[in-house]
């Protein structure tokens, strides 16, 4: 995975997001996770593609590999309501992902 892609798989889980958060009711106790969540990656996602950093580092090649795997268990949860708990379980690890790579490309 590049920077680029890496970038645009946070953005590509940041839409499936809205997404579902447009499918619950904004009192919901499950919205207001996502929305946290949502504001947490998006951060990150902002602070990654403001910084420059090497993406051919070992650390950075197995902490991407480790993102797109969490990515796949996402993909099979966040289109049904009925797996949110799922889905959010799967967001968290998303997002600790990401900072795992924030964390070992930038200083």
């Amino acid at each position: 995975m590049t920077r680029a892609q890496l970038i645009k798989l946070i953005g590509d889980t940041l839409t499936k997001m809205d997404v579902l958060r447009g499918s619950l009711l904004p009192n919901d106790p499950n919205r207001k996770t996502l929305d946290a969540a949502r504001k947490e990656l998006d951060r990150l996602q902002l602070k990654l593609s403001k910084e420059l950093f090497d993406d051919n580092t070992a650390a950075f090649k197995k902490a991407s590999q480790q993102l797109e795997s969490i990515n796949d268990d996402l993909k099979q949860t966040i289109k049904d309501l009925k797996k949110i708990v799922d889905t959010l379980d799967n967001i968290n690890r998303f997002i600790g992902a990401v900072d795992g790579i924030v964390k070992a490309v930038l200083p």
